[in-house]
């Protein structure tokens, strides 16, 4: 018996003891206070101001458009495009996409606990407004719009071989919104296409250009601004940007304003996508009778750039860049007689849509004459081994600029003359 009354006095020491440190603990800490708005008082009663209240709408842009990929229980792929979507942590890595109840995907992920997020380029557009318009309870999507489901490597989701970027993802969490429902998926792995990604394996952004969800239309994605931890120094007394072009809200005159004549290159080598998509750009100019006396050579060979770089005192740094385009005007092409010289008007367009198409694509580039100096149309036809119909009219150094080159305004209002001269 005495045993027994010691082990509850024990017992009972314990729970007072217990019992006093939570009441201790609870005092000592914080208290959460209801915090109730207060009216300001400090300003005035009106402000002048162009804003218009147009409701509680989700205007925050851009949007990103993505298109989301799962397996329903059977392991049928399916795709549904999302807006509502964003990187919502960063250890661990997380993405967030809201999804209607309603839709298949919310079934199959709720089924499997995964998804993967694809990044679409323009030329999938098409397919991205498909994909979020038609419900995978009606329709095969990947078989009606010819897309490949690649299967997950590190979750039970698919992802589409064709996109840019394919990010695997694990759900960890689910908050019912209201309307949607929101995944929280860990981000397993991340998946981008080799033609995509830069020397230091960063993604190229501009060769990408990511589709924006604007509501009425579907944008582009648009100028660069400014670089992070760069642009802000603006405001740091005895600091400047060392990129800071000049910016504009349309993005064609964003590129017009923003070409400069580059002569500093770094050693990041240019694709052959990327010319490819320069000399197209140049096709694309306008031509006297549509005669389209062009012809081109697209150069990235190591050897043919240091033999060109001789050319002229003004074109060294061809051993720098790691491409080139020679612009030819084809006389067998050209008009004939008087409208013959038009080929240089022709050719010229061409070039500078091609100048104008390196700026917008985040590359450098100088126009480098030929025409009319024979001595240098020489060495670019030994070169190049260019028929005697041709005429080299210049040399487009292309590279990836190291930021050195800075535009110019050339603005000059005297230059003007209204109506007559």
């Amino acid at each position: 018996m005495r045993n027994k009354a010691s082990l509850l006095n024990v017992l009972l020491a314990t729970v007072v003891v217990v019992l006093v440190y939570q009441l201790v603990t609870q005092e000592r800490a914080p208290k959460t206070e209801t915090i109730q708005s207060q009216a300001v008082t400090n300003i005035p009663d009106s402000i002048p101001s162009k804003m218009v209240s147009v409701g509680p709408k989700g205007h925050i842009h851009p949007k990103p458009a993505v298109v989301v990929g799962s397996y329903s229980t059977e392991g049928e792929p399916n795709i549904m495009t999302a807006a509502w979507a964003g990187v919502v942590n960063s250890t661990p890595m997380s993405i967030g996409v809201s999804i209607r109840p309603s839709r298949k995907s919310y079934d199959n992920i709720i089924a499997t606990k995964a998804f993967t997020v694809n990044v679409p380029s323009p030329q999938f557009v098409a397919h991205m407004d498909y994909a979020g318009n038609v419900s995978g309870y009606d329709d095969d999507k990947f078989k009606t719009m010819g897309l490949t489901p690649v299967k997950g490597d590190f979750v039970n989701a698919p992802y589409i071989g064709e996109f840019p970027i394919a990010i695997e993802c694990e759900v960890t969490d689910m908050i019912d919104l209201g309307s949607h429902v929101q995944f929280i998926g860990k981000v397993i792995d991340t998946k981008v296409d080799s033609k995509y990604l830069k020397a230091n394996n960063e993604v190229d952004i501009e060769r990408i250009n990511p589709i924006i969800f604007g509501g009425d239309y579907y944008y582009g994605f648009g100028q660069r601004l400014g670089q992070p931890w760069d642009i802000g120094k603006l405001f740091k007394e005895g600091e400047a940007p060392t990129y800071q072009p000049l910016a504009h809200e349309n993005p064609t005159l964003a590129s017009i304003y923003n070409r400069k004549s580059v002569r500093h290159y770094t050693d990041q080598k240019v694709s052959r996508e990327q010319l490819r998509e320069l000399v197209k750009a140049g096709m694309a100019a306008p031509t006297a009778a549509n005669r389209q006396p062009w012809a081109f050579v697209a150069i990235s060979d190591r050897s043919i750039l240091d033999s060109l770089s001789g050319i002229s005192p003004y074109t060294k740094m061809l051993k720098e860049a790691t491409a080139a385009i020679v612009v030819f005007g084809d006389m067998n092409k050209a008009l004939e007689g008087k409208g013959q010289p038009y080929w240089i008007q022709d050719c010229s367009a061409a070039s500078q849509n091609i100048l104008l198409a390196a700026e917008s694509m985040g590359l450098g580039a100088v126009w480098t004459g030929v025409h009319p100096i024979k001595e240098r149309e020489e060495v670019v036809r030994r070169v190049l081994n260019a028929p005697e119909n041709v005429i080299p009219l210049n040399v487009i150094v292309v590279g990836y600029p190291t930021g050195e080159d800075k535009p110019k305004d050339k603005w000059v209002e005297s230059n003007v003359h209204w109506e007559k001269w």
